[in-house]
């Protein structure tokens, strides 16, 4: 899975979870006909869970690109406003479509979605994914360096 996710080019993650985002997003019935109501507001709860998952597949796909360094704090912040500003315009194209209605409460769970993403990956997960990937590459750093340090 590693080597998938290493010869995986940049963007494409990124392109295949924006497809699915405005597919969701503009669908006038995206899921069919379902009347389950799961709680109340469960519909802010789903955007929320959404633009989590959009912010954080953006977010890794910029980590990649800058492998082996890492990511920058503006290049990061970057990345979580341009997933906002996506939700935003999701959120006026329901509206100018018209078969949906754009509500300012789905974009404050969008918002929110996208905030605690860049707090989880930014400050747990892209140590994480930094790690799964670079693994094999320090493994090897670091015994080319034994090597170097015992022929001397």
């Amino acid at each position: 899975m590693r080597r998938f996710i290493k010869n995986l080019p940049v963007g494409i993650a990124s392109g295949i979870v924006t497809i699915i985002a405005i597919y969701l997003s503009l669908s006038s019935n995206p899921l069919g006909d379902t009347d389950i109501m799961l709680f109340e507001n469960a519909d802010k709860f789903f955007h929320a869970v959404m633009y989590f998952g959009v912010t954080s597949v953006y977010y890794l796909d910029y980590a990649k690109s800058r492998l082996p360094h890492h990511t920058k704090l503006n290049g990061e912040a970057a990345v979580t406003v341009a997933a906002i500003v996506f939700s935003g315009l999701m959120e006026i194209g329901q509206g100018l479509i018209g078969n949906r209605t754009m509500d300012p409460w789905d974009f404050a769970a969008n918002v929110a979605g996208a905030l605690l993403a860049f707090v989880f990956v930014k400050f747990y997960f892209i140590t994480v994914f930094r790690h799964y990937l670079l693994r094999h590459h320090r493994h090897h750093h670091s015994s080319h360096r034994k090597s170097n340090e015992a022929s001397e």
